[in-house]
């Protein structure tokens, strides 16, 4: 198409080149006619080069179509070939699954059986432990008939049984009641040994108090004796100065009286006896000064 579309130009730039040739050499009417031939023949080329060009087009759609549909089918095989990939995944996800179940359900069982044959073993242990404890009990059975055949109390083995149930309760009561009694025994032991323990503290406290009391009385004793050592001094003291104050208090009074007696002076009766004693002193003093004055008047009379 690419050939023919090429030779097809070729030509027709060949008609115009010569056409052009002709027409530079032509009249204007020849060269009119020309043209319009010319024109025609680009015309007539054009309407073929158009149909051409729809022939190609109609074969290019119709290939177009082909491909498309050829397209359509290849998408729908491959939906296809997909769908058929993702059941084969799902079957040999669910075949795999199934394949660990099965494992899983085999190890299970395994794990039960093992258990019931540990189960199974352990049965039949009790089962000859029970056989054996029921060859022991036997002997009691017979004791019990023995004894229903001896004693006329009771008539049958429940009534042994009975009874012994009851004593063994009453049994079990009174050891319970002595574990309770001893209990509290043992707790009334325990608060007598408090108390005691606690009166022995309370007597040591006590005796440690008499004996700091009777330090603090001794002590005290013997500031009293000390106080009452200076009292007897301060009174014996007192006593002295008291005695020697009548004394003087005597004597003052004595010389007030004598010199009131020979005083010629009326002397005011003072009880006091340092005033007393200032009227003996100035008695004195003007005795002293009239002896003087008389013994200086014999002398001046002697001269």
């Amino acid at each position: 198409m690419q050939e023919s579309k090429t030779r097809t130009t070729a030509m027709l730039q060949e008609n115009k080149m010569a056409t052009t040739a002709m027409l530079e050499n032509a009249l204007p009417a020849t060269r009119l006619l020309e043209k319009c031939r010319l024109m025609f023949q680009v015309q007539e080329a054009l309407e073929n080069k158009k149909i051409e060009f729809a022939k190609k087009e109609e074969a290019l759609k119709k290939r177009e179509d082909d491909l498309r549909l050829k397209d359509r089918e290849l998408q729908e095989s491959l939906i296809g070939f997909s769908k058929f990939l993702q059941e084969n995944n799902t079957k040999r996800i669910r075949a795999e699954k199934k394949s660990l179940d099965e494992a899983r359900i085999q190890q299970e069982k395994e794990v039960e059986i093992r258990d019931l044959e540990a189960n199974l073993e352990e049965l039949q242990k009790e089962k000859a432990t029970a056989k054996l404890t029921l060859e022991r009990m036997m002997a009691y059975q017979k004791y019990l008939e023995h004894v229903l055949d001896v004693t006329q109390q009771y008539h049958e083995i429940n009534d042994l049984l009975l009874r012994h149930s009851t004593l063994s309760s009453n049994c079990d009561d009174l050891t319970k009641h002595i574990e309770e009694c001893t209990d509290d025994v043992e707790k009334i032991r325990a608060d007598l040994q408090a108390y005691r323990k606690a009166s022995h503290d309370e007597i040591l406290s006590l005796e440690n108090d008499i004996r700091a009391a009777k330090l603090t009385h001794e002590k005290k004793k013997k500031e009293t004796a000390e106080i009452q050592q200076r009292l007897d001094s301060i009174l014996e003291v007192a006593a002295s100065k008291t005695l020697t104050h009548g004394q003087v208090c005597m004597a003052a009074e004595n010389l007030f009286s004598r010199v009131c007696r020979c005083s010629t002076i009326n002397h005011p009766d003072h009880t006091s006896p340092l005033r007393q004693l200032d009227v003996v002193g100035d008695y004195i003093t003007d005795i002293y000064q009239m002896i003087r004055n008389c013994k200086g008047s014999n002398l001046r009379s002697t001269v």
